[in-house]
């Protein structure tokens, strides 16, 4: 009877069990194993996308865009970047590797000057986020978690959307690479949720 009640005592206190996340890293730090890159807008281009430092790197020579080999449905990603305080890049989310991944899926945006207001955590088309500026030329972390048509965007520690669209329930991550907009990409893990 006494360890029934420390049992129910333990439950009251915490709550109902919550599955644990089981990390992925999506990038091993050497290689681009578990990445394809594709074109965008200039067919065949693809990014020019390499390894240097331990990171992955567009280096801005090139468009196109690097796909991840697996599909997600509902995930909590979190990686690392690094570019120019003005750097236009982006993290698509549950894109097709057909077709442009921003129309086929989200990029979630890092460039703190869209002209049409879609800036740095924003759904680009989709949900504009509240104006910040990422620390440029430093690591920034974007933390991001998709289940079914629910988004949550943290960056750096701090909220910075919390929006709902279901037009993309499934599809690769990947990165963005501009002309003239070097940036990095480093720490890069996925926990696939089920519901």
């Amino acid at each position: 009877m006494t360890k029934l009640c420390m049992l129910l005592c333990v439950l009251v206190m915490t709550g109902p069990a919550v599955a644990q996340e089981k990390w992925q890293n999506l990038f091993d730090g050497k290689t681009l194993k578990g990445w394809q890159a594709l074109p965008t807008s200039k067919p065949p281009a693809d990014g020019n996308w390499s390894v240097q430092n331990g990171a992955i790197l567009c280096p801005g020579t090139t468009p196109g865009w690097l796909a991840s080999d697996a599909t997600y449905s509902d995930f909590h990603l979190k990686l690392q970047f690094r570019g120019d305080a003005k750097v236009n890049s982006g993290v698509f989310l549950r894109s097709q590797k057909t077709g442009q991944p921003h129309i086929t899926g989200y990029e979630l945006q890092i460039w703190d000057y869209q002209p049409a207001g879609y800036n740095t955590g924003s759904l680009v088309g989709t949900v504009k986020a509240p104006p910040v500026r990422i620390r440029g030329n430093e690591w920034n972390d974007y933390d991001i978690t998709a289940t079914r048509d629910h988004y949550v965007v943290v960056l750096n520690g701090a909220p910075l959307l919390d929006a709902h669209d279901s037009a993309h329930l499934s599809g690769v991550i990947g990165f963005q690479c501009q002309v003239d907009n070097k940036i990095e990409f480093r720490n890069i893990q996925i926990a696939p949720t089920r519901h």
